[in-house]
């Protein structure tokens, strides 16, 4: 079967339009493909590159806010103690008690050996009673306005000093007396304000007791022997009232009942020899005011110098 001149034309036509079809979906596609994968990973490249220079750019910022925050660090490290032992702990406080001016006796020492202590802020609250009646009768009142202010103030401090951290600490548990109270106060002050002598420099240290209570020998020995006194005079009183109101003698009262107790009626203490009172005398003892707690030395070791390792990663060389 012969084709006619167009219909050989046309074919020709349809054979060249498929060829063309066939190359494009098998050479022209895989290219288009290639082209936008090589395109997403240019883009991912590009964000990558970003980043690095960003990150670059950062760097000597970054070195500068690290040496900042040590230089911050290290003066702050010198308030502390390093990790003391228990002969190191014994030293540091023989070393101030040296300094120390108060007029005190060390009667005992006890060291402890290395251990942890939590260090935070505490704050006074005044504290406020409650109760319905006041309650009610204290709405729209005016607030204290001083007071909330001081509350405002603990509440910016506590944010801005963060919450307790644990540290190392070595403790010192001590007796010491003194011959006037004031004296103890004064040793507590000097704790409150130890500064110690280092490379030149008297720096305030980080050392803390738990608290300071005092006893008075004297006047409590004086208390009780005045209860005491009362407290036989209100028994005698009342032998007497219970004697006069039943007629009948009651034993232990001395005086209404003379022929008993004291067959002689001088009315005085059989138990002391010719009448005589017991004489009491104080001892050196009664006269110290002592007065026993724990003094802690805290501790942090220091931070170590950021600068070679620093240099080490900007490819300085020593």
């Amino acid at each position: 079967m012969k084709l006619s001149k167009q219909e050989r034309i046309g074919a020709l036509i349809i054979i060249v339009i498929l060829i063309l079809a066939l190359g494009g979906w098998l050479l022209v596609k895989p290219r288009i493909e290639t082209i936008g994968a090589t395109k997403a990973s240019l883009a991912a490249k590009q964000q990558e590159y970003d980043a690095d220079v960003a990150k670059q750019s950062r760097k000597a910022p970054l070195r500068e806010e690290i040496e900042k925050a040590y230089e911050k660090g290290e003066h702050l490290a010198d308030m502390f103690f390093p990790e003391l032992s228990a002969y190191e702990a014994d030293m540091a406080f023989r070393a101030f008690l040296s300094q120390c001016t108060a007029k005190i006796v060390v009667e005992a020492l006890e060291v402890g050996e290395p251990t942890t202590a939590t260090l935070g802020t505490n704050f006074y609250v005044r504290p406020e009673v409650e109760y319905d009646l006041k309650t009610y009768a204290t709405q729209g009142a005016d607030i204290d306005e001083d007071y909330a202010a001081i509350l405002l103030r603990q509440t910016n401090l506590a944010a801005a000093l963060g919450d307790p951290q644990t540290i190392g600490a070595s403790m010192v548990s001590f007796t010491v007396s003194a011959i006037d109270q004031d004296e103890l106060v004064k040793f507590a002050d000097e704790v409150n304000s130890y500064m110690l002598e280092e490379n030149g420099t008297a720096t305030r240290k980080a050392v803390g007791i738990n608290g300071l209570v005092l006893t008075y020998p004297l006047v409590t020995s004086k208390y009780e022997k005045l209860v005491e006194s009362l407290n036989a005079e209100a028994e005698t009183e009342g032998k007497r009232a219970l004697s006069a109101a039943t007629g009948l003698p009651v034993e232990g009262d001395e005086e209404n009942n003379t022929g008993a107790s004291n067959p002689n009626g001088t009315g005085t203490n059989p138990g002391t020899p010719g009448g005589e009172e017991e004489k009491e005398t104080a001892v050196m003892t009664d006269y110290l005011y002592s007065y026993s707690d724990t003094f802690t030395f805290y501790c942090i070791e220091r931070m170590q110098d950021p600068t070679p390792q620093l240099d080490a990663q900007d490819g300085i060389s020593a």
